[in-house]
């Protein structure tokens, strides 16, 4: 009966740690800036794929009428591996998610999420599950993923 419960208790633990089995769960942050509070705008995970976004269903999205200072996202681990931006957009149709074509009001910062299937998958010294990849200097972070910092577009672009 002893060994029956050590076992129970092992296989628990095993199966509700993430970095034994599938990936790790991840949360991205960054700091918002020049947005302007109450005008229905909302933060989305969003696909990214030759320069466009992309929408999908499983994808976790997050609104928030008063976008003010920062933001931290827990990053979904049910969505297929890729690359993706974290973006705010206007709902203008008040349905709470990105629907394509409604306005992206933040600007490309340069960095895409990669959501890799194996270590080195989309880009050297990418590990499996999240990572920020930066366009600029070609730099992957695999651990802590912060500074996707958000700015707004501006008027007339």
């Amino acid at each position: 009966m002893q060994k029956m419960l050590i076992v129970a208790a092992l296989g628990t633990l095993a199966l509700s740690s993430c970095s034994i089995f599938g990936t790790r769960s991840a949360a991205v942050s960054g700091q918002l800036k020049g947005f302007s509070a109450n005008q229905n705008l909302g933060l989305a995970v969003v696909g990214y794929n030759n320069g466009q976004y992309t929408n999908d269903s499983t994808q976790v999205q997050v609104i928030d009428k008063f976008l003010t200072g920062g933001y931290t996202l827990t990053l979904p681990r049910d969505v297929p591996y890729g690359t993706y931006r974290v973006i705010v957009f206007r709902d203008a149709n008040n349905d709470g998610r990105y629907t394509a074509g409604e306005p992206v009001l933040s600007r490309d910062n340069g960095k895409v999420l990669v959501y890799s299937q194996r270590d080195n998958a989309l880009f050297a010294g990418s590990t499996v599950g999240w990572n920020i990849y930066n366009t600029a200097n070609r730099e992957v972070q695999t651990t802590v993923l912060n500074n996707y910092d958000l700015e707004a577009v501006a008027a007339g672009q």
